[in-house]
């Protein structure tokens, strides 16, 4: 199936002036920051009021048991390469960032118009099911990762700012750039995909909305595993990217054959 690439510029215009005007949908997204907070509460808080390092038994073993598999950490003295560990562990988090930015906004992508009554006359027009659920779930993404590389550069410069020395260089690794640029948005695209495809089938943006929670869990997990030492290399980030990535295209095409323009247009109250 073509896509006419003057068709979907022509519709993310028309959903970035239907965005522009409001700040609702970015709410979720941006309470995600506070989370970010929780590291810096840890590492650099809890010493700054008890006046004592961190020397928890369990976060030693922890990060004994991932300086193999993570060189950097051996220029580092024993409290700067804890620092650097609950850094690196709460790092999956910038990923919900993004995704929870884009379950937002792509909640009100069909059934939004549906309710406006806006839809139907949009697929009078030649756009096809491609062309329209492509446009909606990319006037979402980009959104999304604007909000991820400010949530980025806020938590990097909070770690080059309040972090012991060697911290930041630490954490820049090629397996940060996949969680960043790779992971993220792959987790962004499925978390649209997944809501964009509820939406075609359901009556509210809530139903829809909650959909996106399947690609929240699979990001909660490896966070859960990385405080007990479990490591999650570069070689699983960049196989999660490359499953994400298929596995987006496959639901394109599921959201494509599940679209029922004709219940849409005729049938829909």
């Amino acid at each position: 199936m073509t896509v006419d690439p003057r068709r979907v510029r022509a519709l993310l215009w028309k959903e970035w002036l239907e965005l522009r005007g409001s700040l609702a949908p970015f709410v979720p997204g941006l309470l995600m920051f506070g989370v970010l907070l929780v590291p810096f509460a840890i590492a650099v808080g809890v010493p700054a009021v008890s006046g004592e390092a961190l020397d928890d038994p369990d976060l030693v073993e922890a990060v004994d048991a991932v300086r193999e598999a993570w060189p950097a950490l051996g220029g580092l003295d024993r409290h700067a390469a804890i620092q650097a560990f609950l850094f690196q562990q709460f790092l999956m988090l910038l990923v919900l960032v993004p995704v929870s930015g884009a379950i937002s906004l792509a909640a009100h992508a069909v059934v939004g118009e549906k309710h406006a009554r806006t839809l139907e006359p949009l697929l009078a027009t030649p756009v096809t099911p491609l062309e329209l659920l492509l446009a909606k779930v990319l006037s979402a993404l980009w959104p999304a990762l604007v909000l991820e590389a400010a949530a980025a550069a806020l938590y990097f410069a909070g770690i080059g700012w309040l972090a012991r020395s060697g911290v930041l260089g630490a954490l820049a690794t090629g397996r940060t750039a996949l969680v960043l640029m790779g992971l993220g948005p792959v987790a962004a695209l499925l978390a649209l995909q997944l809501v964009v495809l509820a939406s075609t089938r359901a009556r509210d943006p809530r139903t829809a909305q909650q959909v996106g929670v399947f690609v929240v869990v699979p990001i909660v997990v490896p966070v859960m595993a990385q405080g007990i030492g479990w490591w999650v290399s570069e070689t699983l980030v960049l196989a999660a990217t490359a499953a994400g990535a298929a596995l987006w295209l496959a639901l394109l095409r599921v959201s494509v054959a599940l679209f029922d323009q004709e219940r849409i247009l005729t049938q829909w109250r």
